[in-house]
């Protein structure tokens, strides 16, 4: 953690923000499908694939750590859900982790771009190692495993989702990998949007603000306190899942190539 961030953390208001939210129980609207959630083993990753299992999907989740998908799959205990380990930054076993993925649930008809990666260092702390890691998961990887699938869905006629999880750094003044890794996924996912609904297939992105998972080292439970936000709180990884699953959904169809901000109002000041 940079010196700056350790700065603000010890300058947060130390005082606990409560969260009060609310989950939608659509009742199955996901059922008979069949959803891949890469980086899904934590964050807004599990809290999507935790959402997708309630409204009767089957799941398979991504990561690069086996121990803890499968620690995950212990946890929820429901046939529904599968693990693959995966690093989406190597683009040469793309197709045959695609394939994988669909000899466990026998198809694939959502697909969330989850997976991502974070430095906290500065503008002038950032060297080119740093630089493509960032970019090779976050940029080149969701470029070709979005690739597959949507060769997938053309090869077998399936009018899928794509939902991309960019940033609020998408839209925000950057000078870090991160964030500018962020605006391509907002630019990618407006021209996949163009793309690819010829085929039949929707592409849209969420674009958190800052939220309390372990990427950002936040507990609500502790503080959730945030002095970007209007409304003074980060969001939770549930907010941001219940929006992705809207999305995921028939309801949302007439939604094309749209980046959804959930940020507390952010972007506003």
């Amino acid at each position: 953690m940079s010196l700056i961030r350790k700065i603000l953390n010890r300058l947060r208001p130390k005082k606990i923000v409560q969260v009060s939210i609310s989950t939608i129980n659509y009742g199955d609207i996901l059922k008979d499908k069949s959803v891949l959630i890469t980086g899904g083993s934590s964050g807004i990753g599990l809290a999507i694939a935790k959402k997708c299992l309630s409204e009767g999907a089957k799941v398979t989740i991504s990561g690069r750590n086996i121990n803890k998908l499968k620690d995950v799959s212990t946890e929820l205990n429901n046939p529904n859900l599968f693990v693959i380990e995966w690093d989406i930054s190597k683009n040469d076993t793309v197709d045959e982790k695609v394939n994988e993925v669909i000899q466990k649930m026998g198809k694939i008809d959502i697909f969330f771009n989850n997976s991502g990666v974070y430095t906290h260092n500065t503008f002038f702390d950032i060297d080119e190692k740093i630089f493509d890691t960032i970019m090779d998961i976050n940029i080149k990887g969701l470029f070709f495993t979005t690739k597959e699938v949507a060769k997938y869905f053309i090869n077998n006629n399936i009018k899928g989702k794509i939902i991309n999880i960019s940033s609020v750094r998408s839209i925000q003044g950057t000078t870090e990998p991160y964030g500018i890794s962020k605006w391509g996924v907002r630019g990618l996912t407006s021209g996949l949007a163009k793309e690819l609904i010829k085929h039949g297939i929707i592409v849209n992105a969420v674009a958190p603000g800052i939220t309390a998972t372990g990427i950002n080292n936040i507990d609500v439970e502790e503080n959730a306190t945030s002095s970007s936000a209007l409304n003074s709180r980060v969001a939770t990884s549930e907010e941001i899942a219940e929006i992705a699953i809207f999305l995921a959904s028939n309801a949302a169809n007439h939604i094309i190539g749209q980046t959804i901000v959930c940020d507390g109002g952010e972007t506003l000041i």
